[in-house]
């Protein structure tokens, strides 16, 4: 009985064995049975199997046997069938063989469980044959020398460090041999640029309260006061109106101002500060206190009152010629004179019959 009772439970396994293997089919394949050595083909394994099971895949790394090798191998992919009760796992090794002969490639060999069950299952696939051979060799044709490397163009991603080290090279020795000649001629290396010019305006107001802070005249320097005032405004009148004011005398000066279109007040200020500064440096007169402050006072408005015109040289027309007068040249109602580009005037003579 004991013996029938073992029987009974082997082919109750054996059949649940054969139901569950029916569910599932593997298979593998190569692309061709063979191949020359070095060559490279393909192995495809798939698996076919209800949704529901647990398919543990077999995993190659370096070699499928002892002399084939495993060069890649994709992802497992996975396809769900239209009714959702099936998947299929698939997985291609590229494998290739450098010894010639004949192999035979074992089953590959899937594990699998199925729900409610503790018994692990397995599914094979067929074993395959795989031949690899040499190449032929012709023994009546004479021995050669084996063929040497073919030259390969060499590519921009290979010249390109190259070339950066040159240009950091060229441009290393081009600002050594810069240094080399700033320092022979002892100059500086690096120059800050130029501070943008200040118009003339500004420059006049500026150095005008920085000589009322100093309060020469407070202190006895009275014709320094003086010198230094007419000077700012020397200086002004050059820098807005182009009048070589520093090498004119107040006369000079007053009559080169008729043509900027100055009001009559301002011309009057000025003129006040620079008939002060006269009797002061010529004749060695004491002004009053309330006359210095005056005098620096006027110049300020001066400037102020003047500061808004136009710096460019007043065209005049002489005869049917337009010409640019020189600010402080003098326009005279003559037809017979008619200033040139130089600033020269040329006489007309009038023809005198005998």
């Amino acid at each position: 009985m004991k013996f029938l009772y073992h029987i009974a439970v082997f082919l109750i396994m054996l059949f649940w064995q054969m139901v569950a293997n029916g569910q599932v089919d593997a298979t593998a394949r190569l692309d061709t049975n063979a191949i020359l050595v070095g060559d490279q083909l393909h192995l495809d394994m798939e698996i076919n199997f209800p949704a529901d099971y647990t398919i543990h895949w077999p995993e190659y790394n370096d070699t499928v046997i002892s002399k084939i090798e495993v060069l890649g191998k994709s992802a497992v992919d996975t396809v769900l069938s239209e009714d959702k009760s099936r998947l299929s796992l698939k997985q291609r090794l590229l494998i290739t063989c450098f010894d010639s002969g004949y192999y035979a490639i074992p089953p590959v060999h899937f594990i699998y469980t199925v729900p409610n069950d503790t018994v692990r299952h397995f599914e094979e696939t067929d074993a395959m044959l795989l031949q690899v051979s040499t190449i032929a060799v012709d023994t009546t044709q004479a021995i050669k020398d084996i063929r040497a490397p073919l030259a390969a163009p060499v590519t921009f991603k290979e010249m390109l460090p190259y070339l950066l080290i040159g240009l950091a090279v060229l441009i290393i020795a081009a600002l050594l041999i810069y240094y080399l000649r700033k320092r022979k001629k002892e100059e500086p290396v690096f120059r800050s640029p130029p501070k943008p010019k200040l118009p003339p305006q500004q420059i006049a107001l500026t150095a005008l309260d920085d000589l009322r802070l100093k309060k020469l005249w407070q202190s006895g320097q009275v014709k320094d006061y003086h010198t230094e005032l007419t000077d700012i405004v020397r200086n002004y009148l050059e820098g807005k109106f182009d009048i070589n004011a520093m090498e004119m005398t107040t006369d000079e000066i007053m009559e080169s101002l008729k043509i900027i279109q100055v009001n009559a007040q301002a011309k009057d200020k000025i003129r006040k500060v620079f008939q002060l500064a006269d009797l002061v440096k010529f004749a060695k007169q004491q002004p009053l206190p309330l006359e210095h402050d005056a005098s620096l006072n006027n110049a300020v408005d001066f400037v102020k009152e003047s500061m808004h015109l136009n710096t460019a040289r007043p065209a005049v027309e002489v005869g049917k010629k337009e010409v640019a007068l020189p600010i402080g040249d003098k326009v005279e109602d003559k037809k017979d004179e008619v200033p040139n580009e130089l600033g020269e005037s040329s006489k007309t003579e009038n023809k005198q019959t005998e």
